[in-house]
């Protein structure tokens, strides 16, 4: 079994943090310590020619870029999600590299025909003599398949009309595991919510509202953002990058990256968070704003913290000092109440109107200046520009909860992947809820 680390480099850094309050409509700050946050270590993975094979099965064999390999155990940083089950994460791959230009790449988007998978993996925190370290170790692969058994591919091309339930093309970006042990991925290209089995066979979709979805998809991103093609629904590479699973297993809560095409697309500042009710999965969801800093920046993960709290990852595209990587709390449960915006066919770019009741934010974590202060990094570009993935595990034993961080390499030398361990004082969390796997319920 091949095991990854990285001797732990301690540090803390003082944040500005103010908590959501446990009460579903108290809108007081939670008043937390000044080191709620603290960086104890990176588990650091070799990425690009250095990856390894994973535990897939697939041929060796070299994709159409001519650089990336089939069967590579690299790329997996685009969402981490806890399994409820010791220490034992998912770690999901996007569409495949797509950081190379190779012959007609522009025609697909530098896509390849990966195949859409998911890393099993255990990572362990721990507390020695030298002080904390993390460790991974890679335990299985699930490939992701349809119901007739089909593989769901990265290459932009794999599609074959409007309804993208019944495309093969996946831009897998979210993964969270439900009580019951499924998974839910979402798909960027659709958007797509897909529900998988733990063996990676699709169980089904849910429905995702028209607006979201453009009336006429296409291989590459010039011709789909064309407007004489497009006037509705998500941009190209800027559509359902977060999932979140509320502990009870009852309320998936679906983030987008950036503005919808009608809401101002890259000028836009909303991005319409879908709300779901698992208990009536047929129910049209609600539709919430948030309001992201900047044009320069995006949402790429959001995290449960219980059944109404959430911690939403907001970053731009920036590596090194400069890059903002910082999570934001937000309650959907907040008052006053956040207007549904469902039959609201265009929203103001900067999101502020009389009548908009928006999703209330606060600083959590800045997590770029804890990286930067601790600076843990193997390659001279130093923070990478895509930390995608989120996923609390299971608390260190001084009681303190245990976050896990990931970045998205895309397969490329520029960095490792990485995985970053944080503490959070349970202070600044009142209303925490672990993962858990419901009772009799036991994963490969």
């Amino acid at each position: 079994m091949l095991k990854l680390a990285l001797p732990a480099m301690v540090a803390a850094l003082a944040l500005g943090l103010s908590g959501c309050a446990s009460a579903p409509t108290s809108s007081t700050p939670v008043v937390v310590p000044p080191e709620a946050v603290t960086f104890l270590g990176v588990a650091v993975v070799p990425g690009g020619s250095k990856a390894a094979p994973d535990q897939s099965g697939l041929p060796h064999t070299l994709l159409e870029d001519g650089k990336s390999y089939q069967d590579s155990f690299d790329g997996f940083g685009s969402a981490i999600a806890y399994t409820g089950q010791g220490n034992r994460y998912y770690a999901l791959a996007d569409r495949g590299p797509n950081k190379y230009s190779y012959k007609d790449s522009e025609l697909v988007d530098s896509t390849t025909t990966y195949k859409n998978r998911y890393q099993v993996v255990d990572v362990t925190v721990a507390k020695g003599p030298a002080g904390w370290s993390v460790q991974v170790v890679p335990v299985a692969t699930t490939l992701l398949v349809n119901q007739e058994g089909q593989n769901f591919v990265g290459i932009s091309t794999a599609f074959t009309g409007a309804d993208p339930t019944k495309n093969l093309r996946l831009d897998s970006e979210a993964i969270r595991v439900a009580p019951d042990g499924t998974s839910w991925i979402s798909d960027e290209y659709g958007p797509v919510i897909h529900h998988f089995d733990h063996q990676g066979r699709l169980l089904g979709s849910l429905k995702v509202p028209s607006n979201f979805l453009i009336q006429k998809p296409a291989a590459n991103l010039a011709t789909e953002m064309d407007p004489a093609n497009n006037t509705v629904g998500r941009s190209t590479n800027k559509g359902a990058e977060g999932l979140a699973l509320t502990p009870d297993g009852k309320t998936l809560v679906v983030a987008m990256q950036n503005a919808l095409i009608q809401d101002g697309g890259s000028k836009g500042l909303t991005s319409r968070f879908l709300v779901y009710d698992l208990t009536a999965p047929d129910k049209a969801p609600r539709q919430l704003v948030y309001v992201v800093d900047s044009t320069k920046t995006g949402i790429s993960e959001i995290l449960a913290v219980n059944n109404h709290q959430f911690l939403v990852d907001e970053r731009d595209g920036v590596p090194g000092p400069q890059g903002i990587k910082r999570l934001y709390s937000i309650d959907i449960a907040q008052n006053p109440t956040p207007t549904d915006v469902s039959l609201v066919a265009k929203l103001p770019l900067d999101g502020k109107a009389d009548t908009l009741v928006t999703l209330k934010k606060s600083l959590f974590a800045d997590i770029g200046a804890l990286l930067n202060a601790a600076q843990p990094f193997v390659t001279p570009a130093g923070l990478p520009d895509k930390i995608e993935g989120y996923a609390f595990g299971p608390d260190i034993p001084d009681g303190r909860h245990l976050l896990v961080a990931v970045n998205d390499d895309d397969f490329a030398e520029t960095f490792p992947n990485y995985f970053f361990a944080f503490a959070v004082d349970p202070k600044a969390l009142p209303g925490f809820v672990p993962v858990q796997l419901n009772p009799g319920v036991k994963l490969p």
